[in-house]
């Protein structure tokens, strides 16, 4: 009977501390986009965009703080990088949320969501496209195709909604899908973009030390994982459970440094200028999913001087390209101006990739190179992303 009660007792204390642990948890690591805008009152509108490919985006619009979505204002898109979502712009503190400093600086600002992720999981074919299968053709993606599809749909949806062409501005895989787009001359993109934007530009990736970058290309393990996804029948990346994604949010309410690690080997992670107390936040946000193949691309970029395609394999790129191997985009076509904001203390994507691309830019009627004391993923929730928001304002005003 003694042992009994021990026993329910022990069982009851642990619930209590169970709920203990969950009650520390900040609501807003569990907020959708809209629940987090509104619970700061900014107007906020979504917009379903179609890709020529079937694939259903979730796109988001804000405006500034206490005020109503008007028409007349500037458009700015911003797309974000690998494993990421909309969310990332707005889940720091608000006066360093780059998503709401460009509101309140007066543009209408629009968020992008690439295929595959949390908000972008539809197609107009979901019987033969359904993106709850883990093993369906809707994965069989990579940012190739964001570029080829996603970006062109999305950016000429904010300019035939807005009548006006649209400033970009991407961080990490966000920019790399522009570049692309650039390089191969995408008419859509070229008219209806304003400047472009390039935060932590992720285009040469071979002096990565980022752990997922490096240990994706690390003997051959991009094909490793690949296999072994195939054989699970799991064509998804980075995805949790709710209730996986609770478990994290309770980790990093308690036990920062544990956390600290986890998205270090995600991206990366420097406590002197990443807000890393918002990390029980972010950890609810990021990551939000991609495919397997994206991931094996970027496996293949690290051990890739070029800038090249998809590499599907000798026969199949015959089949595709024309070609045994995978074409180059050629950066030197790309005529626009390009303005690139790089962090010197970035792992995934370092200075030293970053002047390799700056160099390729031959084309370019001017190249903007800045550095600031931030790492790739300081860009989105550093400690003080005022200092590049604030030069990024003055060169959209210009």
């Amino acid at each position: 009977m003694r042992q009994s009660l021990l026993v329910a007792f022990f069982c009851l204390l642990a619930v209590q501390v169970a709920e203990s642990l969950y009650r520390a948890v900040p609501p807003e690591a569990n907020y959708n986009f809209t629940e987090f805008v509104n619970s700061l009152n900014y107007p906020v509108e979504e917009h379903d965009v179609v890709t020529a490919d079937g694939y259903i985006l979730t796109f988001y619009r804000i405006q500034a703080k206490n005020s109503q979505i008007r028409s007349g204002l500037q458009p700015v898109l911003v797309n974000h990088g690998l494993l990421d979502s909309s969310d990332s712009w707005i889940i720091n503190v608000e006066n360093q949320a780059p998503g709401f400093m460009l509101a309140n600086a007066g543009f209408d600002v629009w968020f992008a969501n690439n295929r595959g992720n949390k908000y972008s999981l539809g197609h107009v074919d979901p019987v033969n496209f359904n993106s709850s299968d883990s093993n369906s053709a809707f994965w069989d993606y990579s940012w190739q195709e964001m570029s080829e599809y996603d970006l062109p749909a999305g950016l000429q949806y904010v300019a035939q909604q807005t009548g006006k062409t649209v400033h970009y501005m991407g961080h990490s895989e966000g920019t790399t899908i522009m570049f692309a787009a650039l390089s191969r001359r995408d008419p859509t993109i070229i008219s209806s973009l304003g400047k472009f934007i390039a935060l932590a530009p992720a285009v040469f990736v071979q002096h990565s030390t980022s752990v997922i970058v490096e240990v994706g290309g690390w003997m051959k393990a991009g094909t490793v994982l690949k296999e072994l996804d195939t054989f699970l029948d799991r064509k998804k990346f980075g995805w949790m459970t709710q209730k996986n994604r609770n478990r994290w949010e309770t980790i990093c309410s308690v036990a920062i440094d544990i956390c600290i690690e986890r998205v270090r080997l995600l991206s990366d992670a420097k406590t002197s200028v990443d807000n890393t107390s918002r990390f029980p936040i972010t950890s609810g946000h990021y990551p939000a999913g991609s495919s397997v193949q994206n991931m094996y691309y970027w496996s293949q970029m690290f051990n890739n001087p070029d800038f090249s395609m998809y590499d599907y394999g000798h026969d199949t790129n015959i089949q595709v390209y024309g070609t045994p191997n995978p074409p180059v985009y050629d950066l030197s076509k790309i005529t626009e101006p390009v303005h690139m904001f790089v962090g010197n203390y970035d792992e995934l994507a370092p200075l030293s990739d970053t002047s390799n691309l700056r160099s390729k830019l031959t084309g370019s009627s001017s190249v903007e190179y800045r550095t600031y004391e931030l790492g790739h993923a300081s860009f989105i929730w550093g400690k003080d992303t005022a200092t590049y928001v604030n030069d990024v304002i003055s060169v959209l005003n210009s």
